[in-house]
């Protein structure tokens, strides 16, 4: 069952016309204007929040790649390197990599089957071979010129040659 309106109620009816009794309607909380200057209240939308790339780009993962691999080739580098007869201490024994013309002295196990030298004395600033006579078989003597695999230093070092 249906109520017909209250008098004085009209929710279909204009502020200000009458109502289905011929009373005026009363305003509603709808049926306000605006203060004078103003137009209707307008509400902003929330700030977007900024754009975001999907995941890392790939120039990020290839500057991460390419730093890794420097990493990787200074560390075996230097660790190569330590084998170069400069590090070389009396005691050790030495193969060589080069010629007789051009030596490439490298320390390794003196049990082993590739060692061919065996260095008795070492003199660090110095390229006078002729320390080593009288105390071992040959005076090698080497300059490094401080380059990726070299630590920039003479020195002499007195070798005796293994015999097998």
């Amino acid at each position: 069952m249906t109520h017909p309106p209250q008098p004085g109620t009209n929710p279909y009816a204009q502020p200000g016309q009458p109502g289905p009794y011929g009373q005026p309607s009363r305003p509603g909380p709808y049926d306000q204007q605006p203060p004078q200057g103003q137009g209707p209240q307008q509400w902003a939308a929330p700030p977007a929040p900024p754009a975001r790339r999907g995941g890392m780009g790939v120039l990020k993962i290839l500057k991460i790649i390419g730093v890794v691999a420097v990493l990787i080739a200074v560390g075996v580098g230097y660790f190569l390197s330590q084998d170069d007869a400069d590090h070389a201490k009396a005691g050790d024994c030495l193969k060589n990599n080069g010629t007789q013309i051009s030596p490439d002295l490298q320390v390794v196990e003196c049990g082993g089957a590739t060692a061919e030298y065996k260095v008795v004395q070492v003199h660090q600033d110095t390229l006078d071979t002729a320390k080593c006579e009288n105390v071992s078989d040959i005076g090698y003597q080497e300059q490094t010129s401080g380059g990726r695999r070299s630590s920039g230093k003479k020195f002499v070092l007195c070798i005796d040659k293994i015999k097998k």
